[in-house]
């Protein structure tokens, strides 16, 4: 158990923890869930219609932005063309992208 100065037990006590589990919360080692509050890793599975919507028949290429704003165009009627003309237009996305962090 660590030992606390009279500081941190008087903390403990004024958030409702005893003494002894405030010890024992300060003992824990460093990135436990009860340390540093390290974040769980996310888990990403590809997706592959990601940034795809389906209207109807056809689908469209739809990027929504942190202003609140979406990006829509029409891929066509074929699942396997739209996923192609998605990959190139995120492929001319990434490359602007880069050019006006370069700048």
């Amino acid at each position: 158990m660590e030992t606390l100065n009279p500081d941190q037990m008087a903390w403990a006590r004024s958030v409702g923890l005893t003494v002894e589990r405030a010890a024992f919360l300060a003992s824990c080692p460093k990135y436990t869930k009860c340390g540093a509050h390290m974040k769980h890793a996310r888990i990403e599975l590809p997706a592959p219609n990601k940034y795809l919507m389906k209207s109807g028949r056809k689908y469209y290429f739809r990027v929504h932005s942190l202003a609140g704003k979406s990006t829509i165009i029409p891929l066509g009627y074929d699942l396997d063309a739209a996923r192609v003309k998605r990959d190139a237009l995120l492929a001319e996305l990434k490359a602007k992208k880069v050019a006006y962090s370069n700048v």
